[in-house]
């Protein structure tokens, strides 16, 4: 179940997306996939349950966020791009339960450099996916 808001503050993506980003890459420097299993952890409640359970989305709203003025974008496409990240995770996390912590480091990877891409640089490679497949305009 998805709890998809229409828009969301242009900030609340990208500070999860940073926070996976070092989570899930101070795991790979640290050989702790425990901490990639959090991040798939902390996406999976995002997605289950919505963003009033959402515990980045939670901590930037209620600790973070500093202005009163909110620049919103469409919630569809960064939530495309998490539930991404969530499979991605799940799937890394399932890989080293099952011992194949390669292929566990592999998926886990790939969110890394995507999550920090968009988190730095404003590229979203999900929301993009998002845009040019699944957009009801383009479809």
């Amino acid at each position: 179940m998805s709890h998809a808001m229409s828009h969301v503050d242009v900030n609340v993506p990208r500070f999860n997306q940073a926070v996976i980003a070092l989570l899930t890459g101070i795991g790979f420097v640290i050989e702790m996939p425990a901490l990639v299993v959090l991040g798939f952890s902390i996406l999976f409640m995002s997605r289950v349950f919505g963003p009033k359970f959402a515990p980045l989305t939670q901590l930037y709203v209620r600790s973070l966020r500093r202005s009163s003025e909110i620049t919103t974008e469409d919630a569809r496409p960064p939530a495309f791009a998490q539930l991404l990240g969530t499979l991605f995770l799940g799937a890394a996390s399932i890989a080293f339960l099952a011992g194949v912590p390669v292929l566990g480091w592999t998926l886990s990877l790939i969110v890394t450099a995507l999550a920090a891409l968009a988190a730095t640089a404003n590229i979203c490679v999900g929301c993009i996916l998002y845009q040019r497949y699944l957009e009801p305009s383009n479809g």
